[in-house]
């Protein structure tokens, strides 16, 4: 069967840091790739489905290099939390985001969109 590709944005492979709030938590982690909808990103705790995040990535730029943006957790694998994981890989749809902040994240993307 094949997969068909519902992506809307390109994506790049990128490993930049992030900070991610839920509910009252907070914890780092590292994105495996990053679009202008949405990151999917390395962590070490189980995210529930449908979970609300508030995710501040960080650019590798000069000058301000924070973009700030709410989120969705649309997959996680595994899909099941696991006891003694601490792995897991978690795509995380944008809901809202800012255009200022938008535009800077687009504008990174597309300095490394390999052609």
């Amino acid at each position: 069967m094949n997969r068909v590709e519902r992506r809307s944005a390109a994506r790049v492979p990128a490993r930049l840091a992030m900070e991610i709030t839920v509910g009252g938590g907070f914890a780092r982690a590292e994105t495996l790739n990053v679009s202008a909808n949405g990151v999917y990103f390395a962590s070490t705790s189980f995210i529930p489905l449908l979970t609300k995040l508030r995710i501040t990535l960080e650019l590798p730029e000069n000058g301000d290099t924070r973009v700030t943006c709410d989120g969705v957790v649309v997959r996680i694998e595994p899909e099941t939390e696991t006891p003694g994981q601490s792995d897991y890989q978690v795509a995380c749809y944008f809901t809202e985001i800012g255009e200022r902040d938008r535009a800077r994240l687009e504008s990174y993307i597309l300095r490394h969109v390999p052609f």
